[in-house]
């Protein structure tokens, strides 16, 4: 009896040492996998503000929260609702630009999970020019927006198409309009760009369990 009394001190000491150990080194829990939205992915995305060619200035900041989830392998990756960020790349006032006005739009970042995400898009422009002629949406680089502009100054659809698909870019629309205003994108909208780089996301890892309460052991052992 006095023998097995003796070992209880080292009995508690190994079962001390085992929880204090467990309580500094909890277990580590593995790493999600990652997920790429690939180049060319649509973002399509609503409005928080309206964006126009008058009252935005080129250089300010707008908000928008994402229309539709992005899915990846049957996985929603980027959920409804997100919120992204987007950048007035160029908005020139109507009057400013042969009678007509600019607006350039492209989304810079989006926040998932308290990250912070960069992006890099297609910008979407939006040119137009005196009363009855054209307003165009292009999604393309400077250089097509310039061929865009002068194709309109020389009037007709197959023009700007031509000019352009000569510059390696389509328009992706045109309508007629009578209306020399400035160009406005109305809060609530949706605008689609499309990724020119791939973003690589890192899901939220998963809670940690609890840590080992020390006392709680040996209470459970020794009632």
């Amino acid at each position: 009896m006095t023998s097995t009394k003796s070992k209880w001190p080292i009995v508690l000491i190994i079962v001390g040492a085992v929880a204090a150990y467990l309580y500094a080194h909890p277990p580590i829990p593995p790493k999600p996998p990652t997920v790429t939205l690939v180049q060319g992915t649509s973002v399509e995305v609503r409005l928080d503000q309206t964006v126009s060619s008058k009252t935005s200035a080129s250089g300010s900041h707008f908000s928008a929260k994402l229309a539709k989830p992005l899915v990846l392998n049957g996985k929603v990756a980027v959920p409804e609702g997100t919120e992204f960020s987007g950048n007035v790349i160029q908005a020139v006032p109507a009057g400013h630009l042969a009678g007509g006005a600019s607006l350039r739009v492209a989304l810079t970042s989006f926040t998932l999970d308290g990250q912070p995400y960069t992006l890099q898009t297609v910008p979407i422009v939006r040119v137009s020019q005196g009363k009855g002629k054209r307003t165009a949406e292009i999604t393309t680089g400077g250089a097509v927006l310039g061929a865009a502009i002068g194709a309109l100054a020389h009037g007709g659809k197959g023009a700007l198409i031509g000019a352009a698909a000569g510059a390696g870019a389509g328009a992706v629309g045109s309508a007629a309009t009578n209306h020399p205003q400035d160009i406005v994108m109305p809060s609530e909208s949706v605008l689609t760009f499309h990724l020119t780089q791939a973003v690589v996301i890192t899901p939220k890892p998963a809670p940690q369990p609890p840590r080992t309460d020390v006392a709680a052991v040996l209470r459970g052992l020794f009632p």
